[in-house]
C-alpha cells in the first residue's frame, strides 16, 4: 500500500510554518531591495517608478516561493514546514517527486490561487489528501514514519 496520506492537521500546520518562513524571507529581501533602490536614487520616485518597484517586490515574492518549493520538494521531498510536521511529497507511485514535478506542483499552486483557494479545498474531499496542485503534478502528501 505504501505510505499513509498525511493528516489534514499536519498539512495545515506545515503550510502555516512555510507561509511564516516565506513572509519573513520576502520581507527581508524586499527591505534590502528598497534599501538598494533608495541608496542609488537621487530624486524621489514618481508614480511609474513606484509601480515598477511594487511589481519588482511582488515578483521577488513569487520567485522566492517557486525556488523554495521547487528546490526543497524536488531535492528531498519536503519543505522546512513539512520536515517539521513529518510530511513528505512523493509521486503517485511513492517515488521521490523530483524537480520537474515540484515545479509543476508550484504551477498547480498558482492555479489554486487563481481559483481563490477552491483548488486547495480538494484535500477535504480526496482520500489521499491531494489538492489541485498535487493532481496537476501527479504527487501526493504522505506522512513520514517516525524515526
Amino acid at each position: 500500500m505504501g505510505p499513509r496520506p498525511a493528516p489534514l492537521w499536519r498539512l495545515a500546520a506545515a503550510a502555516a510554518a512555510d507561509a511564516l518562513l516565506g513572509v519573513i524571507a520576502w520581507s527581508l529581501a524586499a527591505m534590502w531591495l528598497l534599501v538598494a533602490v533608495f541608496a542609488v536614487r537621487t530624486r524621489p520616485l514618481d508614480v511609474l517608478d513606484g509601480l515598477i518597484l511594487a511589481l519588482a517586490i511582488l515578483m521577488l515574492g513569487v520567485a522566492l516561493h517557486v525556488i523554495y518549493h521547487t528546490v526543497l520538494v524536488g531535492g528531498c521531498g519536503q519543505t522546512l514546514g513539512k520536515m517539521l510536521m513529518g510530511v513528505a511529497v512523493v509521486r503517485w507511485d511513492g517515488a521521490p517527486a523530483g524537480y520537474g514535478r515540484a515545479l509543476l506542483r508550484c504551477v498547480g499552486g498558482g492555479l489554486c490561487l487563481l481559483t481563490l483557494g477552491l483548488g486547495r479545498l480538494l484535500v477535504l474531499f480526496t482520500r489521499d489528501r491531494r489538492a489541485l496542485s498535487d493532481l496537476v503534478a501527479g504527487t501526493r502528501p504522505v506522512q513520514r514514519p517516525s524515526p
